[in-house]
């Protein structure tokens, strides 16, 4: 079985499937030059392909010899011609946000999902039938919890100040809908935190498309202050930190294993956003007034219990168990799918 992952976008996917090719074996395929320094390992079961287009991909395609094709993004129908192969959609991550269920689910042969909350709201959008989707757990999340991760040491490589507690703020990036706190709240967070570490952990497409937002935010830096906006994994600042400040990034729900407090930065106070992008709100306090975000972060430091039933329930909802088992899990579903031959639909 040769097993391809195809990342047309950004290499902020990279993290999401890492864990699987290390599993499966296979070959990267991407337009995006750069991917080998993302990745340390020194033992490499799998290749990296680059391609400078779509056009010089599918001119190349048939040497590849892929049998099963995974895509972290949605990009099943560039390979419409190649009815031969089988197409596996995994995500990126666990957003709640519309593009998160695109009307091009149907098109895959299979579709993984973390646990039983994304499988019914794929269903329950009409998007696909039960028996294409399967549940294995968070390939992502499951393998950096049981990698025993050396957080003391990724702490004094950062250089938090070891007195300190350590607030990690990571919004999600700013769309045209204006979802992201990050132009409302990260000077409040940079200037009323200063007895804190304080990690700013933007998403990567906010510098990739408003750089200049990220400046705001370095001329606001201070001692004690660390800002990644070009990072692409955001486990290890969770793993050092002792509460989250984020939006409706799907951050808060990746954060959820760690089992501390988490806060919330409505990005429009007085407006409304669709519910289903704000359940989360439930596992912690929503700030609407960015001079509150001081009194809120000490709160629930000293309560860090407040809101822990709900943080388990929301756990046990979106994620199976973190066994260290949901990447062999997602190699055994290839191994069966390569061997059915059903039609592109």
């Amino acid at each position: 079985m040769n097993v391809g992952y195809f990342i047309a976008g950004s290499l902020h996917f990279i993290p999401s499937i890492l864990p699987l090719i290390m599993e499966t074996g296979g070959v990267i395929i991407t337009f995006k030059k750069g991917a080998e320094k993302l990745i340390d390992e020194k033992k490499k079961n799998y290749t990296i392909s680059y391609y400078r287009n779509n056009k010089d991909l599918l001119k190349d395609f048939h040497n590849l010899k892929i049998d099963v094709l995974v895509h972290p993004s949605f990009s099943v129908q560039r390979f419409k011609k190649f009815s031969e192969i089988k197409h596996v959609q995994v995500f990126h991550g666990i957003s709640d946000k519309p593009f998160s269920f695109h009307k091009s689910l149907k098109y895959y042969d299979l579709i993984t999902v973390p646990g039983l909350k994304k499988k019914e709201d794929i269903i329950k959008k009409g998007l696909a039938r039960p028996d294409k989707i399967a549940v294995i757990g968070y390939p992502k999340l499951d393998f950096f919890l049981n990698s025993h991760f050396d957080s003391e040491a990724f702490k004094n490589k950062i250089e938090l100040d070891p007195s300190r507690r350590t607030v990690l703020y990571s919004p999600t990036w700013v769309d045209r809908n204006k979802v992201s706190s990050f132009t409302k709240y990260v000077v409040s967070v940079l200037r009323n935190l200063r007895d804190f570490n304080v990690i700013v952990k933007p998403h990567p497409d906010i510098l990739r498309y408003r750089p200049w937002q990220i400046l705001k935010a370095y001329m606001m830096k201070r001692k004690n202050c660390f800002i990644y906006p070009g990072s692409l994994n955001v486990l290890p600042f969770m793993s050092v930190s002792d509460i989250l400040l984020t939006d409706i990034s799907a951050v808060a729900q990746e954060y959820l294993p760690f089992d501390r407090p988490i806060i919330f930065l409505h990005p429009k106070p007085g407006s409304d956003i669709p519910p289903e992008r704000t359940w989360i709100w439930r596992c912690g306090d929503v700030v609407v007034d960015k001079n509150k975000i001081l009194n809120a972060v000490k709160e629930n430091l000293s309560s860090p219990d407040k809101y822990k039933s709900q943080r388990d329930k929301a756990l046990g909802f979106i994620f199976l168990a973190f066994d260290g088992k949901s990447a062999l899990r997602f190699k055994e579903l290839l191994l069966d799918l390569a061997v059915r031959r059903l039609p592109f639909e």
